[in-house]
């Protein structure tokens, strides 16, 4: 098979599928007034710091461990009280479109709990039915931020080669977990909260390739099968 014809494509969930911006927002603010951090995070703030690629908000670096637990507790939080997910714009009619085309296609969060319960969330907002696997983590603990096992077990339950599969993800972390799961491609989405450029040129975790919203993934898989058969 040539390197770049893929048979399965997986997607994180929050930023790449759904919107997550309020909840972000609100576990950021949070986090940082229980660090003491001043001046308070406003909204404002926290979208300029987001333009700016300042991911970090101004924390210092010694702060930037306890930041990270504090954030991500709150932030589990805030996903947890909300029962209805925000699906992103073009997100809908692409997972239509691969389905249509045949590829193998999941979600893998590092959203804890029973999967059984995001399939419902899922279906809620139309997406469930397009999707062949929904992968949650078991834990709730700094664990689950990477993903790298549950990639390589989600290829296992697809019957598919690591290499024939894609993640897309809008973090860095999203790219570290497909490079450890040997992946045949990454994929970074500028829709959560780092920029297109923060993430195409992210000094560790590079992806293979960069969109600036879910509409472009289609086009890239084509243009890739494409130089696969030449």
């Amino acid at each position: 098979m040539p390197p770049r014809e893929f048979k399965a494509i997986f997607f994180d969930l929050d930023g790449t599928l759904v919107d997550i911006h309020g909840p972000l927002y609100s576990a950021a603010r949070n986090a940082l007034d229980e660090l003491g951090h001043k001046p308070p995070l406003t909204q404002e703030r926290y979208r300029e710091a987001l333009a700016r690629d300042d991911v970090w908000l101004g924390v210092p670096a010694h702060l930037r461990p306890e930041y990270v637990k504090l954030a991500w507790a709150y932030f589990m939080a805030e996903i947890d009280k909300t029962e209805r997910l925000e699906v992103l714009p073009h997100v809908s009619e692409t997972l239509a479109e691969l389905k249509r085309r045949g590829y193998e296609t999941g979600v893998i969060t590092s959203r804890p709990g029973n999967s059984q319960r995001l399939v419902e969330k899922l279906a809620m907002v139309g997406l469930a039915s397009h999707l062949d696997h929904v992968v949650t983590q078991s834990t709730a603990t700094m664990g689950a931020l990477d993903k790298s096992a549950s990639l390589k077990q989600t290829a296992i339950k697809a019957a598919t080669h690591p290499h024939a599969c894609v993640y897309v993800g809008d973090e860095p972390r999203d790219i570290m977990a497909a490079i450890n799961a040997g992946y045949g491609a990454s994929v970074a989405v500028a829709t959560g909260a780092a920029s297109f450029n923060y993430l195409q040129n992210h000094p560790e975790y590079k992806p293979d390739y960069a969109i600036r919203s879910m509409s472009e993934l289609i086009g890239l898989l084509d243009r890739l099968k494409e130089e696969s058969s030449i």
